[in-house]
């Protein structure tokens, strides 16, 4: 579930200023008096320090009488996911995200594809490429294929194997990674190429499209999804 807190905290929305003594509201820039007093944070009765993106720890501050925490640094502190969206000036809260073990179709299957084919390994389905058998994933056939998926803007990034699929014709063709309708990157798979891991920056986007152009009769595979 995404919680969107917009103007969250005065404060507490960017730690490089908290340590300046300015904070941020309504886009104003204001000199506070804040207080430093040791404040201690624990989750679930231990002692936790808060650090910001960079893994600087950040200490809270009490201001008129309320005691302010960073942002990501409680968040992370409580097992959320965290992005700052400068242009609405938005903080994102994620929990319940796909645990590291779970296959991404499970979670996010896609909702419209185009000479689009699965294989999941709970069913012995599997597909080979380079020689090797591959499986939780899927192929695109022909020129045009494509798969659209509802990111739901959860993940900074998606990572695959991908490769010709062994047995059908290898022809050169170029797949196109698109989010929330631009071109984040466009992948060249050449006819004598080996399956190869690659990671696609999606940035929380909420709409991934990913199409497979020329090679009109090539089949391309996408095995072992993985998101962060």
């Amino acid at each position: 579930m995404k919680l969107n807190l917009r103007s969250f905290m005065a404060g507490a929305l960017a730690a490089t200023v908290l340590s300046c003594g300015m904070a941020y509201a309504k886009s104003r820039v204001e000199t506070i008096n804040a207080t430093y007093d040791n404040i201690k944070v624990y989750v679930d009765n231990v002692l936790t320090e808060l650090k910001d993106a960079n893994g600087a720890v950040i200490e809270p501050f009490i201001y008129n009488g309320t005691t302010y925490l960073p942002v990501r640094g409680t968040a992370q502190a409580a097992g959320m996911q965290v992005t700052w969206d400068g242009a609405s000036k938005s903080v994102y809260l994620w929990k319940n995200l796909m645990p590291d073990s779970a296959k991404f179709l499970d979670y996010c299957p896609p909702y419209q594809t185009s000479n689009y084919k699965e294989f999941r390994s709970t069913k012995g389905e599997s597909f080979n490429m380079s020689g090797k058998k591959y499986s939780d994933g899927f192929t695109l056939t022909y020129g045009g294929s494509y798969a659209l998926f509802n990111l739901d803007g959860k993940y900074s990034s998606i990572n695959f194997t991908v490769g010709h699929v062994d047995g059908s014709r290898a022809l050169d063709r170029t797949v196109s990674f698109i989010v929330d309708g631009d071109v984040v990157r466009e992948l060249e798979i050449n006819s004598d190429d080996l399956a190869k891991t690659v990671s696609i920056p999606v940035e929380y986007g909420l709409q991934l499209k990913i199409l497979a152009n020329g090679g009109s009769t090539a089949n391309t595979g996408f095995a072992d999804i993985t998101v962060e």
